[in-house]
């Protein structure tokens, strides 16, 4: 009965002990999860563009043909193309591949019904060029068969817009600083730190490409002249700012 006694009074003397314990442990809690809950955020984007100079032709053209029998036509094709990339390659032109071949029925409509008249072929071929070369490249492809300019569009060099993208990027950033000191001055708040970074890819606008023209209009002077413009590096930075 004393051992009993014993044990009943010394667990009454253990309880106000853990009572002192258990808020100690909350007090210390409490700061960082307060400040947590308390953590005011502004999410804020910063844009950045750059200009680059082109100074390269990205270039396609072609030939068409009409004929009778399919046979035909494909032989023509290949033959004018066989030397159109003949003089392409003699002028030193830089990524030249082919892009399309193709071959197909040529139908004609008489009193209202359809019919088979011979065929058509086309063949389409493109490559890079520096754009000060461009015109007399182009009126070269003309005087080797080529009938048709697809398309021409103005490209950049790799290294000059990779400075671009970067230039864009510190651009950003200062525009989404600026824009934050502007929003929190202007409310009353300092800002603090940055609590998050986020970097969207860049984007690269290329110049309108000149639309699809005739290999007549290259012929009808003694050089096509071809002028480059500019390409549009673009960069997004957004930011959230503690305060």
């Amino acid at each position: 009965m004393r051992h009993l006694t014993t044990f009943v009074l010394s667990l009454a003397f253990c309880v106000p002990s853990i009572t002192a314990i258990a808020p100690a442990a909350k007090s210390q809690e409490n700061p960082s999860i307060q400040s947590a809950k308390n953590e005011r955020v502004l999410t804020i984007s910063g844009r950045g563009e750059r200009f680059v100079k082109t100074t390269k032709a990205r270039i396609q053209l072609g030939v068409n043909v009409e004929g009778k029998t399919a046979i035909a036509v494909q032989a023509e094709v290949a033959r004018q193309a066989n030397s159109i990339v003949s003089r392409l390659q003699q002028l030193g032109v830089e990524k030249l591949q082919t892009n399309s071949v193709q071959l197909n029925p040529k139908y004609v409509y008489e009193n209202n019904r359809q019919r088979q008249d011979g065929f058509t072929g086309q063949t389409t071929v493109s490559f890079v060029v520096a754009i000060e070369q461009a015109g007399s490249v182009l009126d070269a492809a003309v005087n080797s068969g080529a009938n048709q300019i697809e398309q021409i569009s103005f490209i950049a060099t790799d290294a000059a817009l990779n400075e671009a993208k970067q230039l864009a990027l510190q651009d950003a950033i200062k525009d989404a600083q600026t824009q934050s000191a502007t929003v929190l001055t202007a409310l009353g708040f300092t800002p603090k730190s940055i609590k998050t970074i986020s970097v969207n890819d860049s984007a690269i606008a290329y110049p309108v490409p000149l639309p699809r023209q005739d290999a007549f209009v290259a012929k009808a002077a003694n050089s096509v002249p071809i002028l480059g413009g500019e390409q549009k590096v673009e960069a997004l930075v957004t930011l959230q700012i503690t305060y």
